[in-house]
């Protein structure tokens, strides 16, 4: 890695860990330098991703449970279903070679772009006139996206939650703290399974683990002061997943 491709790392880092505080969908940004710039195969671009992830989850969970802002004793059977599933994820993730994360990381962008397209956010303020659904409907939720995040990690942060806020009844700010421990225990366990199958390349994923951790920090301890913030993150995230995407698809191709 040459001092541009550091920078680079450094300032999509930060970034990364910003929007992974707001809300989720970080793994974007850092999933596409790691392939798109510094050239890495795509299943060991995500297995060094989770290098930084991490580094920003933990530091970011620290700051949460520090300024009170997350409830461990409310959220463990969360933690518990989402750690289970990823277990799951993180095998199948094992079992990919490049090509076939490649191709999985561009056809998962599509729904993703769908989704960010549809701003879920409007659908995740509580209503208090709806009780919190039965853990027998959202436990297995919660499982399934554990599968997600430990395959692909990119854009579970969203999808939590409008499952934490719309059926768990979490407000918005108390349910990011509930996912960023889930990233941060899964998380740890995920690098050293990753480590073990020898997929970690510790150079670059350390160049983004401290911009992605440095971002955390900041988006997290200055939350209530970032509801500006969200606007530009979301609107920021849009191009850059649409830009992905004519990267991932080669549009340009069709024209020429």
């Amino acid at each position: 890695m040459g001092t541009t491709e550091i920078i680079i790392s450094l300032i999509g880092g930060f970034f990364a860990g910003i929007l992974n505080a707001l809300a989720g969908f970080g793994s974007i940004i850092t999933l596409a330098i790691y392939m798109d710039v510094l050239g890495i195969p795509g299943h060991l671009a995500n297995a060094t991703n989770r290098v930084n992830v991490l580094a920003s989850s933990s530091i970011t969970a620290f700051t949460f449970h520090k300024n009170g802002k997350l409830d461990f004793s409310s959220g463990k059977w969360i933690i518990t279903a989402v750690f289970l599933g990823a277990m799951v994820g993180v095998y199948m993730a094992t079992q990919l070679d490049a090509d076939g994360f490649k191709s999985a990381f561009k056809y998962l962008l599509i729904p993703i772009f769908l989704l960010l397209l549809a701003n879920p956010k409007r659908f995740i303020t509580p209503n208090p006139d709806e009780g919190i659904s039965s853990p027998w409907i959202t436990m297995p939720l919660y499982f399934v996206m554990g599968i997600y995040a430990g395959f692909i990690q990119a854009g579970f942060g969203v999808i939590f939650l409008m499952v934490a806020v719309m059926l768990s009844k979490y407000d918005l700010i108390n349910g990011n703290g509930i996912k960023i421990a889930c990233v941060a225990i899964y998380g740890f366990v995920i690098v050293i399974i990753f480590q073990l199958n020898g997929m970690i390349m510790w150079k670059a994923g350390a160049a983004l683990a401290v911009g992605q951790a440095i971002g955390g920090y900041v988006a997290s301890r200055n939350m209530s002061r970032m509801e500006g913030a969200n606007k530009y993150a979301y609107w920021l995230l849009i191009i850059i997943v649409f830009l992905v995407m004519l990267k991932n698809f080669e549009v340009w191709k069709l024209f020429s």
